[in-house]
C-alpha cells in the first residue's frame, strides 16, 4: 500500500510539474516586445555568418473563377555548402569562408507544373556549371524535350558577383519586413491579434496599416504582398521562419464562411529553414 501511495504521489507531482511547464512555456508578449523580437530575428537571419545557407519555399495563390482550387505559383531556393555544427560556412586556414562546395538550386512550379529549373555549383565530374531549363515567365510544364543550357560558372560568382541571384536572396525576400515601422503592425487593434511565445518560437498575428500599404505603393509603384491582409510572422530560434498572408481573417468564428475558407486560402506564404535537401548539379547538355 505504501508503494502504491508513493507511486500516486510521484505521479501527481510529475503531472503538476508537466502542467506548470506547459503553462510557463507559453507567454503572451506585448506588441512592442513582438516588434523588438522581429527586429532581432531579421538581424540574425541576415547576419553574414549564415545568410547564404538556407532553403525557402515561396508561394502565391490567386483565386480563379469557376475553379475549386486556387492557382498557385511556387518558387523554391536551396543553397548548400559545407557547414559547421552551428550551420555556418566552414572556414579555411586563413579564417575565410570556404565556398568550394557551394551549390544553388532554384525551381519554379506554376499551377502544379514544374516550369523552371536552375542549378549552379560543382558537378559530379568536378567542373563548375550553371545549368538552366525553362525560363521564369514560362507557364507550361517542362518536358524531356527541354534540355539544360549549361555554362561554366561557380556558385560563389553566381551568388555574390553576377547579380542574377539578387531576386532570390533572403535580403530581398525580407525587404518588406525590414521596412516595417512599429505602427505598421496593427496588433492590439486587431481583435484576434497578439504576440505568442512558445519555447523558441515567437509568432506575431496582426493586420497591416493602410498607411504602410499606401507608402509601399508610392515608393515601389506596386502593391505590397501584405496589403490590407491578415498576417502572421513566425520566428524560430531568433530567425525568421515563416510569413503567411491571409485574404480573410483566419481566426474568424465557424459561423463566418469567409473565416473557414481563409484557412484554406493563404494568398502568400514564405517558409524558411536553414539547411535544405541535397541535390546534384547537371554537367551535360
Amino acid at each position: 500500500m505504501k508503494k502504491v501511495t508513493k507511486f500516486v504521489i510521484i505521479s501527481t507531482l510529475l503531472s503538476i510539474i508537466l502542467i506548470a511547464s506547459l503553462l510557463t512555456g507559453c507567454q503572451n508578449l506585448s506588441g512592442d516586445e513582438g516588434y523588438d523580437a522581429l527586429q532581432k530575428a531579421i538581424e540574425t537571419t541576415l547576419n553574414d555568418d549564415n545568410a547564404h545557407i538556407f532553403y525557402y519555399k515561396e508561394s502565391y495563390a490567386t483565386p480563379v473563377p469557376n475553379r475549386v482550387t486556387n492557382l498557385v505559383e511556387t518558387t523554391t531556393v536551396n543553397v548548400l555548402c559545407s557547414i559547421d555544427k552551428d550551420y555556418n560556412f566552414e572556414k579555411n586556414s586563413n579564417a575565410e569562408y570556404d565556398y568550394k562546395d557551394l551549390k544553388v538550386r532554384v525551381t519554379k512550379n506554376y499551377d502544379g507544373k514544374s516550369v523552371y529549373e536552375l542549378f549552379c555549383g560543382r558537378a559530379e565530374d568536378g567542373s563548375n556549371k550553371l545549368a538552366i531549363r525553362g525560363d521564369l515567365n514560362r507557364q507550361t510544364a517542362l518536358t524531356g524535350e527541354d534540355k539544360y543550357t549549361v555554362t561554366d560558372n561557380t556558385a560563389k560568382d553566381f551568388i555574390l558577383n553576377s547579380g542574377e541571384f539578387t531576386p532570390y536572396t533572403l535580403e530581398t525576400k525580407l525587404a518588406e519586413l525590414k521596412s516595417l515601422k512599429r505602427e505598421d503592425l496593427l496588433i492590439e487593434e486587431y481583435e484576434n491579434g497578439g504576440v505568442e511565445k512558445k519555447g523558441n518560437v515567437t509568432t506575431i498575428t496582426c493586420k497591416m496599416s493602410d498607411a504602410y500599404c499606401n507608402r509601399y505603393y508610392e515608393q515601389n509603384g506596386k502593391d505590397s504582398v501584405l496589403k490590407g491582409k491578415y498576417l502572421t510572422i513566425e520566428m524560430a530560434y531568433e530567425r525568421v521562419s515563416a510569413i503567411t498572408v491571409y485574404q480573410h481573417d483566419p481566426k474568424a468564428g465557424e459561423s463566418n464562411t469567409s473565416g473557414i475558407l481563409a484557412l484554406e486560402y493563404e494568398s502568400y506564404k514564405l517558409e524558411i529553414v536553414y539547411t535544405g535537401p541535397k541535390f546534384t548539379v547537371p554537367h551535360k547538355n
